[in-house]
C-alpha cells in the first residue's frame, strides 16, 4: 500500500487595515506531492512598495520572518525556499524547493510602502483570526489572514 503524502495549500485572503493596501494570495487550493515544488503567489496594490516580507507560523506560536526582499531586489534565496519579486506586475512568488513534511505551516506575505525601516512583527488575535501588527516608524499596519500548508495521506495509488 503506498503511502505517499500530498501538500495542500490553503488560501485566505491577506488584507491591510490601517493603509488601505490589497494584498492577496493564491491559488485558493493545491495539491502536491512530498518532493515537489511548491510556489506561493502574493500580489499588492500599491505601487510606492518598499520592501516585501514573507512569514511563516506553526500553530499556537509567533510568527518568524521567513524572506525579506527589497524594491530594489528580483530575488532573495535562503535554502530551498527563494522569493521574487516583480515591481512592475505587483507579484511576489515564494517557491520551495523539494517540498518536505517540515513545510506544514502558515505562510503569510506582508508588504511595507515605507521607506523609514522594517516592521516588526507581533502577533495578536482580533475577531478570531491570527493578526499581525507591523510597527515602523510612526505608524502602525495591521495585516488579517493567513496561508496554510498540510500534509495530507494520497488516496490515490
Amino acid at each position: 500500500m503506498d503511502k505517499s503524502l500530498s501538500l495542500l495549500i490553503l488560501w485566505l485572503q491577506l488584507d491591510w487595515v490601517s493603509t488601505k493596501q490589497d494584498v492577496s494570495q493564491s491559488p485558493e487550493a493545491l495539491n502536491v506531492r512530498e518532493g515537489d515544488s511548491v510556489v506561493l503567489n502574493c500580489s499588492y496594490t500599491d505601487s510606492a512598495l518598499y520592501f516585501l516580507q514573507w512569514f511563516w507560523q506553526d500553530p499556537g506560536k509567533g510568527l518568524t520572518s521567513l524572506l525579506s526582499i527589497q524594491a530594489n531586489q528580483k530575488e532573495q534565496a535562503s535554502g530551498r525556499i527563494t522569493v521574487s519579486l516583480d515591481k512592475s506586475s505587483r507579484h511576489s512568488a515564494l517557491y520551495i524547493a523539494t517540498s518536505q513534511h517540515s513545510d506544514s505551516t502558515t505562510y503569510l506575505c506582508a508588504v511595507r510602502h515605507s521607506t523609514q525601516r522594517e516592521p516588526i512583527p507581533s502577533t495578536q488575535t482580533a475577531d478570531g483570526a491570527p493578526t499581525t501588527s507591523c510597527l515602523g516608524a510612526e505608524e502602525t499596519v495591521s495585516i488579517k489572514g493567513f496561508s496554510t500548508l498540510t500534509f495530507l495521506p494520497d488516496r490515490g495509488n
